[in-house]
This record gives structure tokens, sequence and C-alpha cells, in this order.
């Protein structure tokens, strides 16, 4: 195994540490302090030492969202392991999948295993159990998450202690981000990378206070927003701030950050008329971090920003690379690491600002030259559509999740009204909501259509956002 230094540069975040770091937001007296932060972390780092847990152990962690998740992980580093971050979302058959692939030899579980990925505690019981056919690790990753598998099965990625320190620096070197002592409401879950690096990791870097929703319900999404100078979350946290009771106000708000996926021009435009802020984006994959970023949302909607300092990404064919030093695949076979990883995102960069415009998916590309991105905008225009994904080319099909008075002739009709007559119009599946992946992302794998995706059922519940926006018109 390649060694990494990872207590000497990464745990420093932790012994750095200076007054309030976490709240829960709506919870008195749910305050983490840097003390209790570095006596929690301690205590747990002891006792998963006294199962066995050292220097090139894998470990998986899975759980609710909570303080306990965030002490058990840093522990876990200080103790150099390499830890596997599954979400809570994923049922038990695709745990189970998901620990057969990466062969973790201990499994580390707190609170509820399945179903409560939507709320954030404080602190929960904790359970490690010992796999027999756990593999040590045989890379120099401390940190391994899942790609989303928005086009297919998700892939396991690493991360080492020197890419997530890299990923800081350039954070830091960004105007805007948060500073000393602002409260900063970090609204996704903790599992996925903008939540964990440009969030948690980064605030406890700044020595700013992240604030966390105790669930993903508007109402607790406004509570851990309300008194913050920063918001990072995703389309579905601004989409529910932008619409949320007449009440809230956010008048210490300087800074809103959107990731994970592609926010609604509209309910962008509905926040940033009503807290005077303009939604920044910050694009990025499991696999790189942080690529580019727009955070004072200038650019405008569709915009993904300027490439993060220190990042080298190229266009071939409209296709975004990113350059990484080596390969971050842990279990792929795939052809040998050219230095350059495929992003499989089509992007536009203007000539003039060096703004980066996201166009769609490679496989989802039309004859004639309109993107997928196009496409779903002019289908989620229709008053009757809920939701829409295209998916591939040649013929493009999408999937439109609808009521049950809207037919393919009246969407075939409206696409050629928006698009043009030279407009490439897809074939139309309709359904009651849009399949998703476990981390909540719209699945563009058009295998689903076969039956053969790798996440092939719909999402649970929908948010309610295009509800909403249904019936305010």
């Amino acid at each position: 195994m390649s060694q990494q230094s990872w207590p000497a540069p990464l745990s420093s975040l932790v012994r750095r540490a200076r007054g309030p770091v976490w709240v829960q937001a709506g919870r008195p007296g749910s305050e983490v302090d840097a003390t209790a932060l570095r006596v929690r972390t301690d205590r747990l780092a002891h006792t998963f030492r006294c199962h066995g847990i050292g220097p090139g152990s894998t470990v998986a962690l899975h759980g609710t969202p909570s303080f306990t998740q965030l002490w058990s992980l840093f522990a876990l580093w200080s103790l150099d392991a390499q830890v596997v971050l599954l979400e809570p979302r994923p049922g038990q058959a695709e745990r189970e999948a998901l620990l057969e692939l990466c062969a973790p030899q201990y499994v580390i579980t707190f609170g509820e295993l399945y179903g409560r990925e939507d709320l954030f505690v404080g602190e929960c019981e904790v359970l490690v159990r010992r796999r027999r056919t756990g593999r040590p690790a045989r890379t120099g990753h401390c940190l391994v998450q899942f790609s989303s598998g928005t086009t297919g099965r998700p892939k396991a990625v690493g991360r080492t202690a020197r890419s997530l320190l890299t990923e800081l620096e350039r954070l830091r070197s960004l105007t805007g981000m948060p500073g000393e002592g602002e409260r900063v409401a970090v609204l996704g879950p903790v599992a996925h990378s903008f939540s964990l690096v440009a969030g948690v990791l980064y605030a406890l870097d700044a020595g700013a206070t992240v604030v966390f929703p105790t669930a993903q319900t508007p109402g607790a999404l406004a509570d851990a927003a309300r008194g913050a100078q920063v918001v990072m979350g995703g389309p579905r946290h601004f989409a529910a701030l932008a619409h949320a009771g007449a009440a809230l106000t956010l008048p210490d708000l300087r800074l809103a950050v959107s990731g994970g996926d592609v926010l609604d021009a509209e309910d962008a435009g509905a926040f940033a008329r009503r807290y005077g802020v303009l939604v920044g984006q910050g694009y990025g994959t499991t696999e790189t971090g942080m690529v580019s970023t727009d955070l004072s949302g200038a650019a405008g909607p569709g915009a993904i920003g300027t490439p993060v300092p220190g990042v080298r990404i190229r266009l071939l064919g409209g296709v975004l690379g990113v350059h990484l030093p080596e390969s971050p695949y842990l279990y792929e076979d795939l052809p040998p690491h050219d230095g350059w990883l495929s992003t499989q995102d089509l992007v536009t960069r203007d000539p003039a600002t060096g703004v980066l415009r996201l166009r769609g998916r490679v496989e989802s590309l039309t004859p004639g030259g309109v993107d997928a991105l196009r496409i779903e905008a002019v289908l989620r225009a229709h008053q009757d559509v809920t939701d829409a994904v295209v998916l591939g080319a040649d013929p493009p099909q999408a999937l439109v999740a609808c009521g049950d008075g809207l037919t393919r002739t009246d969407l075939a009709a409206w696409c050629h009204r928006f698009l043009g007559p030279s407009g490439v119009s897809p074939r139309f599946h309709l359904v009651p909501e849009l399949p998703r992946t476990a981390g909540g992302k719209v699945l563009r794998d058009r295998a689903w259509l076969d039956g053969r995706s790798w996440f092939s059922r719909p999402a649970a519940r929908q948010d309610g956002r295009r509800q909403e926006r249904r019936e305010r018109r």
C-alpha cells in the first residue's frame, strides 16, 4: 500500500479547530465546540483501536447523518484507516452490493440504517462489526465514495489526503468563500463530496461554524438558513427556500452556492428576487472535487463558472476533461490512466470571459445540435409537466413526469412550438415520477428504459417543488 501521512496534515483541521464548529439548527444546546470535537473524536478513535482498526484498515461507515458520523470519520482518519463512506439512502440489497464490491474489513453503523436519510441527529449509538471476507487497503486513498450513478452503476472513487488538502487550498483562493466566525448552512448530505469538502472540511479550516438542518423539510431548511451568512445546498434546497413561508427572511445572507445538479432557472430567479442574493454555482465530480465555480451567480443560469485556480481542464469535441495525476477508481477494470478524466459532460467556453456552460451529457446530444438540457427546459416549462429528463440520441427519449391529462401529441406540439420546426422532438415516455439514483439525482441512464439500470426504481417521494410551481400558476 502506498502510505499517505493522514494524521499530520488532515487531522490538523481538528487540532486547529476553534470556537463553535457545528450546530444542529433548531435544537437548543446542540452546539459542538472545538473541545467537544476533539474529545469525541479521540474517544471514538480509542474505541476503534480496541477493535483492531489501525493503519491500512478498511472501514465502511453507514447510518443516520449525524455528529457521530463526522466524529467517526475523523477518528478513523486519525488512525490512518481507509474510510468507505456510504450514503444513508441505499436499501439493504444495494448496501450489500457496495460492500461486496469494496470488501471492507469493518462496518461501522450508527443510528437507523434505512429510510432516515432525511434526518440529521446529534449523537447516536455506534456498532462496530468485523467482516471476515474484508481486505486491507491496497491504495493510499483515505476516503472512498461512490459516483452518483446517474449514467449507470456507481463507481468507487478514492481521494487521497493530498487531493483533499489541495482542494481546500484551491477553495481558499476563491473570493467570497466563508470566513472565520461566519455561519455556513450546509443543507445537503455530508456523505456527498460537495457538502463534506466544500462545506464541513472547508469550514473547519476557515474557522467558520457549520449549521445542519435537522430534517429535509422546508421548515427545517429554513431554520438552518436563518441567520447564516452562507448557504450551500442543491437545487431542491434552493427551490424550497425560494418558496418558503413568508415569515422567512435572510438578512445576513451574502453567499448562496448550489452544487450537485442543474439548478432550475425559475427557482434561481425566485430565490434572488426574494433574498437579494444570486445563487452561485459549484461544479465538480466525486472523482475530481471542485472543478469550476461562479460563486457570485453573475454568469447566469446554465453557467458553471470558470475553472478553480490550479485545476487543469480541456475540451475535446466539446467534452470537458479534468487533469488528475492518477486514476481515482479503485476497483474498475479501465484502460491505463493517461492523466485526464473525462467528465462526459458537454461544455462550451466563452472565449472572452472563460466562463463554462453546461450543455448536457455526451450520450444526450441530439442530432442537429440541439442539446438535452434545452429540450428538458422546454418540457419543464409546460404547466402540466412536473419534471423531465432526456436520455440519449438516435432518437432522443424523454421521460416526462406529468398529470393524467397530458398526451404525447400535446408534448410534441409544445416542443415544435418552442424548439422550432428544425428542432428535434424526442420520443416521449409518460411516467408518474422520474427514476432517481440512491443519492436523489435524476437517472440519465438510457438502459433504465429496458429495466437494466443499477438503480431502476423511481424515487420514493417527490420534493413537491414542481407541484408548488404548478399551483402558483
